[in-house]
């Protein structure tokens, strides 16, 4: 077998996580909550609920089956990773790995999860096959240099290396040998792909473009588990995503290396519902909003931020905002949001977008390329009536709001499964049954944990 990144990538995820560190697992716990919380909030969003209507129930005496985590409905495992991936990322809510421009949380964790299911893996294994899933999409992304070189194509990320880190997730779940892990990277190079206009265009099928990644990373699995070969240098041959898809012609030095697991490590939460490229004015107009009494007096605003975001499709709409998505991506109508209400949830977008108050905020916007900045920079300055002007950074925010900790995690998922009307302490429960699995004090197995996670009141 030859040792090009294709191969490379296949052994890490036949590796079983053999160097498995607290950190990961912990991270693997928070992303895993995350996931299932955003899922629970997005059960009556429209694409959601159209995606999960075209599915077909399986009667009871099927096996095996997989759940879908929003109604418990046993369907089989293409539909479930589908239906659970658009859920997750519905309403633009999911993690985001920078060095790939990418959301793993939804293309990732339900083939780790449905994989599990399958085969009546525990939850730890769970864990693991995340962190090879997250560990895999950021070495892909190659510190941006091939994310950004899709991204200037036209091909949006998610979707593109998403299938791949997904079958790299299934690779690792389904217990894949090196061989067999290879050409499910292999047939994911071939079978992937997705394009940025959905997001430009305010339009609805972004949400299933993780969604069929998701699938598609899966039965990428499962085929070459079957004996099925692909493509030995599907992400570098000289017809393979590399060159085909991203239009470079040599390899990057990040590919030269193993992925790593504790790259999940670096992948931030993202505490609003919005393009993870507004994320950071977003934080930084959060804390502005503290020191504001009156948002009416604000009579002009400034947001600097990295230049990468500032041009990426859909930031610098300005309206009208016919469409949810619109709103979603516009880093004005987000802006504005944050400063009117002091926070930024999906009933923003979903039915705030003739507010007038956001609406008067909106034309007031300047947004200012930066670029010195990072991913995370963002300064947002606004003048009040009284020729006052404050100035707050993103950097003022609690770490913690993009990198959980425990509590932090544990809080959320409680928070958002109650607002999805689920019953009253289910949240606490699965974040106690995730903490558990991350310090290996028991092998819950995951079918357990999924009775917990598809209670209904």
């Amino acid at each position: 077998m030859s040792d090009g990144p294709t191969s490379r990538l296949g052994r890490f995820a036949a590796s079983g996580g053999n160097l498995m560190t607290r950190p990961a697992a912990d991270k693997a716990a928070f992303c895993l909550l995350d996931a299932i919380g955003l899922a629970a909030l997005a059960t009556d969003e429209p694409t959601t609920v159209a995606t999960r209507s075209v599915m077909a129930e399986l009667p009871a005496a099927v096996a095996p089956a997989s759940r879908v985590w929003n109604d418990g409905a046993r369907v089989a495992a293409a539909d479930a990773v589908l239906a659970n991936a658009v859920a997750t990322h519905a309403q633009f809510h999911d993690d985001s790995d920078n060095a790939s421009w990418t959301h793993p949380g939804s293309f990732v964790i339900p083939v780790a999860v449905t994989g599990a299911e399958l085969i009546d893996a525990a939850l730890p294994q769970v864990l693991t096959a995340i962190a090879i899933g997250y560990g895999a999409v950021e070495w892909l992304g190659a510190r941006e240099r091939v994310a950004r070189a899709l991204i200037e194509r036209g091909i949006r990320t998610s979707p593109t290396l998403g299938t791949v880190a997904a079958a790299a997730a299934g690779a690792a779940i389904l217990g894949l040998d090196e061989g067999q892990a290879t050409s499910a990277i292999g047939i994911a190079s071939s079978i992937t792909g997705g394009v940025l206009e959905p997001v430009g265009a305010g339009s609805d099928e972004w949400r299933l473009q993780n969604g069929h990644a998701a699938r598609g990373g899966l039965l990428a699995a499962q085929l070459a588990q079957k004996g099925v070969k692909g493509a030995p240098a599907g992400l570098e041959g000289p017809k393979g995503l590399l060159r085909s898809l991203a239009g470079l012609q040599s390899e990057p030095p990040e590919w030269a290396s193993p992925p790593r697991l504790d790259a999940i490590c670096d992948t931030c939460a993202k505490p609003w519902a919005t393009l993870g490229d507004n994320m950071s004015a977003v934080i930084a107009a959060s804390v502005l909003r503290k020191d504001i009494a009156d948002v009416g007096a604000i009579r002009r605003v400034e947001v600097k931020i990295w230049r990468h975001y500032a041009e990426y499709p859909g930031t610098a709409y300005t309206g009208p905002f016919e469409r949810v998505a619109q709103a979603i991506a516009s880093m004005t109508f987000s802006t504005a949001a944050m400063l009117v209400y002091g926070e930024l949830e999906y009933d923003k977008p979903q039915h705030h977008r003739q507010d007038p108050d956001i609406l008067r905020l909106v034309p007031l916007i300047e947004i200012v390329p930066d670029d010195d900045g990072g991913p995370y920079d963002a300064t947002v300055t606004v003048e009040l009536a009284d020729g006052r002007r404050l100035s707050r950074d993103a950097s003022d925010a609690p770490r913690t709001l993009l990198f959980h900790d425990r509590s932090t995690s544990a809080a959320l998922i409680a928070r958002r499964m109650d607002a999805a009307g689920r019953p009253a302490g289910l949240g606490l429960r699965l974040a106690e049954a995730a903490f558990d699995a991350a310090d290996g004090k028991r092998q819950l197995p995951l079918r357990s944990f999924l009775d917990l996670v598809t209670t209904q009141n």
